[in-house]
């Protein structure tokens, strides 16, 4: 037996105390819904497809990047850029430019004691900026 899906967005179904009710079926959202997000997205689409394809996604979906990460996987004086969000777990010994949507205290603090630089990611396009995408 398959699911039937209704044809229109109104579904009449049966009920127990009426002889039929109207039900409105409500489409799922896909893609991102915050307007700011929506607009990063189509403007980076080009030239970070996978960062932008990362972000379309669920906010559920999404991990954060801890600064031990970071730390693992850069040089010193990279440039790093996050879909999501840098937390703040771990210690980071290099001087780094991150690029997020958004850093929690703790790991701006450790990025800028370290002479790093913590950046919005609506300004990588702005910059030019190549880097190492880390999800």
């Amino acid at each position: 037996m398959t699911a039937r899906k209704p044809e229109t967005s109104k579904e009449i179904r049966d009920t127990p105390n009426q002889s039929r009710s109207e039900v409105i079926i409500m489409p799922r959202p896909t893609g991102p819904m915050n307007p700011e997000t929506a607009g990063i997205v189509a403007e980076i689409r080009k030239k970070y497809p996978v960062v932008a394809r990362y972000l379309s996604r669920s906010r559920r979906l999404k991990e954060g990047v801890n600064v031990e990460k970071i730390s693992k996987t850069s040089s010193n004086g990279e440039t790093v850029i996050i879909p999501h969000a840098c937390l703040g777990e771990g210690t980071i010994d290099k001087k780094v430019t991150v690029y997020a949507m958004k850093f929690s205290a703790s790991a701006r603090r450790k990025i800028e004691e370290n002479g790093g630089k913590c950046l919005p990611l609506s300004q990588l396009m702005k910059d030019g900026a190549k880097g190492r995408i880390l999800i």
